[in-house]
């Protein structure tokens, strides 16, 4: 544009052709030069490209202020939150475990087996007791009464102790006979009451006696041996003395009479013997499949 314009203002004034002439060549050399360069020269990045990645981080980092200023503005409503949770009673979590059932109701006492016979010491120390009951009016009333029974049945001889064994005798038979009639009218659901009571308070629960125990087979001669002679004056001597060196009173008892009974001859085992061939002959006689399976 520049060099055509030049040439045409060269051509209406003559005079001036000369130097506009060299003028225009100038311009028009110049132009190359600069249209040359403009393609030749490497391409600049645009600075508005450069200030949007440089613009980038510094957006997070005024995501990451206002998080860290939001964060702040709500640690004291937390804190007010523990304090109020500290302050408020906690409730205690319902699980499982924790949820005690109630024991099981008491079974009347009519509906319960007989109790055990009390020993010669219980049925003489009872007996004190109701002679003296107006004399007891604390418990450690009753824990001296304790004492003076002690040394009161120590001292005495085995004859002075035998009206009590006698007695004691007499109420096992009378507790045998009232166990049997009770397991006769006893129903399986009384029955499991009374175990789940018994469990609840840590005591041994009670089983029905199986229904052929006067199927079994009849006791032999030493048994009955040792059931005489634990009922024998000897017998009760050792039992009353209770654990010594060579151990309980009970197993005492049964040492001894296994050395009497080897001591024995064959006449003073002939009674024990004969009672045994005896009975053995009815209980094979009235059970002979129990009898050949034995």
């Amino acid at each position: 544009m520049l060099s055509l314009f030049a040439r045409h203002i060269a051509s209406h004034l003559p005079v001036l052709r000369t130097n506009v002439l060299s003028s225009s060549v100038l311009t028009a050399s110049a132009f190359v030069a600069t249209r040359r360069t403009f393609f030749t020269t490497r391409r600049i990045q645009l600075p508005a490209a450069a200030s949007k990645s440089a613009s980038a981080p510094a957006k997070k980092t005024t995501k990451k202020t206002t998080k860290k200023t939001t964060a702040t503005k709500a640690a004291p409503k937390k804190a007010e939150a523990t304090k109020e949770a500290k302050s408020k009673p906690k409730s205690k979590a319902i699980s499982k475990k924790t949820i005690e059932r109630p024991p099981p109701k008491r079974v009347p006492k009519s509906e319960q087996p007989p109790s055990r016979p009390p020993n010669g010491y219980l049925l003489f120390f009872s007996r004190l007791v109701q002679d003296r009951r107006n004399d007891i009016k604390t418990a450690m009333d009753t824990q001296d009464l304790a004492k003076e029974a002690a040394t009161m049945w120590n001292g005495f001889t085995l004859a002075e102790k035998q009206p009590y064994y006698n007695e004691v005798e007499v109420l096992k038979k009378q507790y045998e006979e009232k166990l049997n009639e009770y397991w006769k009218s006893a129903s399986p659901k009384t029955l499991r009451e009374i175990n789940a009571r018994r469990k609840h308070d840590g005591r041994n629960k009670i089983h029905r006696p199986h229904q052929e125990n006067h199927y079994k087979r009849p006791k032999g001669p030493f048994f009955r041996f040792i059931e005489h002679f634990r009922q024998s004056d000897d017998g009760r001597t050792i039992q009353e003395a209770g654990v010594t060196a060579t151990g309980r009173g009970a197993v005492n008892v049964a040492r001894e009479a296994g050395a009497r009974w080897r001591a024995m001859s064959a006449s003073d085992k002939a009674p024990y013997v004969e009672a045994y061939q005896k009975e053995y002959a009815d209980w094979q006689a009235n059970h002979p499949s129990k009898s050949a399976s034995s």
